[in-house]
This record gives structure tokens, C-alpha cells and sequence, in this order.
């Protein structure tokens, strides 16, 4: 984590293209497409480069999206399904529920991806990732930039001095 942190504040670039790369990422990574993640956003970024000319750290936006990763996933998509589910709720029309013979009938995978309960809870992740990934890149931004800009005034400041220093030891 630390050699991440450090790569990340020693990376090139101005401090609002990494952390723009990191809100990028940390949007992503509230998304339910796990395993599509990290492709997407740099897909993004290099789209938004190319067609915006807005720079993107595409190293920034790949450490975002790792906030969401095997051992966090649940926790993360748990709390982007309780607030994304009753918004889908309201969204969805409302359907008879299944009889027990119904229900009893057997497995059929096709029925279970079909039917409205499946439906509410994707949308409810998709609603939910959306509703928390706009809050946590905007903080994520935030936090990234002042990280990423007191780093780089703090080199800025340990180059000038040692600059000074060898001007006043060759004597000029």
C-alpha cells in the first residue's frame, strides 16, 4: 500500500490530472462489473484524453478502482444495494408474486435472471454504485489533489534549497 501511495504522489503529471485519474477510478469502482473495472476506466481516461484533451492519470484511475476489490466487494455492493434498491423498487412496476406451486416447479436459471426480483436488485446496485461513486470521487478528488500538491511543492521546496546550496558551496 505504501509503494502504491508513494508511486502515486511521485507520479508525472499535474495534481489535477491524478487526482482526476483517482475520481475516475473511484466512480468505476462503485460500478457492479466486476472484472471490467480497471479495462473501463483506462478506456476512459485514454478517451478523454484523446477526445477532450483533458489529461487523466490512467496510473491514478487504476488505483481507484481498486478500492473495490475481492475482499471489499461485498461490504461495497452490500451498501450500493440498501441504497439503490428502494429507489429501483419505486422505478419498477409492480408484479404479482409467485405462488409456492410456482415457485416449486423447479430451477430454471433463465426465469431467475427474467424475473422482476432479479431486475430490482441490478438495478438497485447500478442506482446504488451510481449514488455513492459521485460522492466518493468528488471526496476522493479532493482528498488526492491536496495529497498530490503538498508532495509536489514539498520537492519543489527540497529542489530549490539544494539548488541554493550548490550555488553558495561553487561560490557564485
Amino acid at each position: 500500500m505504501r509503494r502504491a501511495h508513494v508511486g502515486l504522489l511521485r507520479g508525472s503529471g499535474a495534481p489535477a490530472e491524478i487526482a482526476g485519474g483517482m475520481a475516475l477510478g473511484l466512480f468505476i469502482a462503485m460500478l457492479p462489473i466486476m472484472g471490467l473495472q480497471l479495462p473501463l476506466a483506462l478506456v476512459i481516461a485514454e478517451a478523454m484524453r484523446r477526445l477532450t484533451h483533458f489529461q487523466l492519470s490512467r496510473v491514478a484511475a487504476a488505483a481507484g478502482v481498486w478500492l473495490n476489490n475481492p475482499v471489499t466487494a461485498a461490504p461495497v455492493y452490500g451498501l450500493c444495494y440498501l441504497i439503490g434498491r428502494p429507489i429501483a423498487h419505486r422505478l419498477l412496476p409492480a408484479t404479482p408474486q409467485q405462488t409456492g406451486a410456482q415457485a416449486a416447479t423447479g430451477f430454471d436459471l433463465s426465469a431467475l435472471l427474467t424475473s422482476p426480483d432479479a431486475l430490482e436488485a441490478i438495478l438497485g446496485l447500478v442506482i446504488g454504485g451510481v449514488l455513492l461513486g459521485v460522492p466518493t470521487a468528488w471526496l476522493g478528488y479532493r482528498i488526492t489533489y491536496g495529497m498530490v500538491s503538498r508532495h509536489q511543492a514539498r520537492r519543489e521546496e527540497r529542489r530549490s534549497r539544494r539548488a541554493r546550496g550548490l550555488r553558495m558551496a561553487s561560490g557564485t
